[in-house]
């Protein structure tokens, strides 16, 4: 048998600068590779950070006897198709924060309900509100306090930008007047790097996101997660410096009762209390 040394070397020579192309593509791929994840590694999140500082709780605690607290319609600094919207998303987003903080036990209050009650839908902090209001509330709620949300910026295209001023009030039957406890008002811009850092690394403790996207997609592009870092932001305020008084509500499950009085969250202790 006749062995071609030629062909064997040309076979072997072209085997060769294949495997060598491989190998370049895979040292490239390898190199790429670790540069990415050093750079944007998954779960890791370099500050500065953001950390609201526009709040205040008078007294440095919550009132001792407030147990339940009434949460009034989300209203907004504009009647826009924009505000709206941002009501409509960021409502329940809010009202789940303050319910999962544990502070106290938490029932909505339906806008249809607000305004059966008080003949408006939803009302502000600052405005005047009617003589019977307070009255009205705890008389079909049974709570010690009201929490009113408003939407002061509300811009939903990149860099989104979301504003709250909160205000929690102690209400008393024998004054019929309400005492304010607690204050925020703040605007979160997602133009801003230690905004866009706080956002992205809240969705990592949530498991809701992916620091190599969040930058061009997803958190940062999407009003509904975006909102929920900043309703997150707002009621750790109250939390930093307000032990839980209940830790029976701390899981804030929902449970649901008549749509037309609204719904509260946490167990109702010893059935004593139906709103």
């Amino acid at each position: 048998m006749i062995y071609n040394n030629k062909r064997h070397r040309g076979w072997q020579s072209a085997f060769g600068q294949a495997l060598s192309r491989a190998g370049m593509l895979m040292l490239v791929l390898a190199i790429t590779s670790g540069c990415r994840t050093v750079t944007k590694k998954p779960g890791a999140v370099i500050g500065p950070f953001h950390k609201p500082t526009n709040y205040h709780l008078a007294g440095g605690e919550m009132p001792a006897d407030m147990r339940r607290v009434a949460l009034l319609p989300l209203t907004s600094a504009l009647d826009t198709r924009e505000h709206r919207s941002g009501r409509a998303i960021l409502q329940e987003t809010m009202h789940t924060q303050v319910a999962h903080a544990g502070l106290f036990e938490v029932v909505i209050v339906p806008p249809a309900k607000m305004e059966a009650l008080t003949g408006k839908s939803a009302w502000r902090m600052i405005e005047e509100l009617p003589n019977d209001f307070i009255e009205q509330i705890m008389k079909e709620y049974d709570c010690q306090g009201v929490l009113f949300s408003h939407l002061s910026v509300y811009k939903p295209y990149p860099p989104l930008s979301i504003g709250w001023r909160m205000g929690l009030v102690h209400l008393s039957s024998e004054s019929n007047n309400g005492t304010v406890v607690w204050e925020f008002d703040e605007v979160f811009n997602a133009g801003e790097k230690h905004v866009i850092n706080s956002a992205i690394r809240n969705g990592v403790k949530n498991g809701l996101s992916d620091p190599e996207l969040d930058y061009d997609f997803g958190l940062l592009n999407s009003p509904r997660r975006f909102g929920r870092y900043t309703a997150e932001e707002v009621v750790m305020t109250m939390q930093r410096l307000v032990k839980p008084l209940n830790a029976a509500y701390t899981e804030g499950a929902r449970v649901p009762h008549d749509p037309g009085r609204g719904f509260f969250y946490g167990q109702e202790p010893d059935g004593r209390r139906t709103p």
